[in-house]
């Protein structure tokens, strides 16, 4: 935007996802996010996501986080640093999908403090390149499905059939 367009009142044009995303938004490309961005760079996004909450906020997800890990793996020591234990829980979700989800929605505020968690992970700027085939209409599962249709081998490219030919 110019200086001649600011002494003219004009704005920029704004993106249409602008707009702050809702609860549900914000965990459906959460879960995307999950499933596609490397696990290094979802821990430093989850690190940087817990840090930009308020104390209150970030307390009991720390909290839930350890109990959940330490009944994951009983008998092993499970890290009081807030960013060993957000990555420790990420390497988790690696393994077992769906902890974080299942342990961050367990309580009286689960579904907020999910979508509080994960508005602060899909906002910071370390996820964000890995957003860019996201598809909202879609929503977290539709990557998958569209590479699946796309790469079917039985009937080609972009094939409706999905029923084996038998040959006697």
């Amino acid at each position: 935007m110019g200086l001649l367009d600011r002494l003219l009142g004009r704005r920029a044009p704004q993106p249409a996802d602008a707009r702050p995303l809702t609860g549900p938004e914000a965990i459906d490309r959460w879960r995307y996010l999950l499933r596609t961005a490397p696990a290094e760079a979802l821990g430093v996004g989850h690190v940087e996501g817990l840090a930009a909450l308020s104390a209150e906020a970030s307390a009991p997800m720390l909290h839930g986080l350890r109990r959940a890990l330490s009944a994951l793996e009983p008998g092993t020591v499970v890290p009081s640093a807030p960013d060993v234990l957000i990555r420790a829980a990420v390497r988790a979700e690696r393994t077992a999908p769906g902890f974080l989800e299942r342990t961050l929605a367990a309580g009286a505020r689960g579904q907020e403090t999910l979508g509080a968690l994960a508005g602060a992970v899909v906002a910071t700027g370390t996820l964000a390149p890995f957003l860019r085939g996201y598809d909202a209409e879609l929503g977290a599962d539709g990557l998958a499905d569209r590479r699946a249709r796309e790469f079917d081998v039985e009937g080609g490219p972009d094939s409706d059939s999905h029923e084996l030919d038998d040959e006697d």
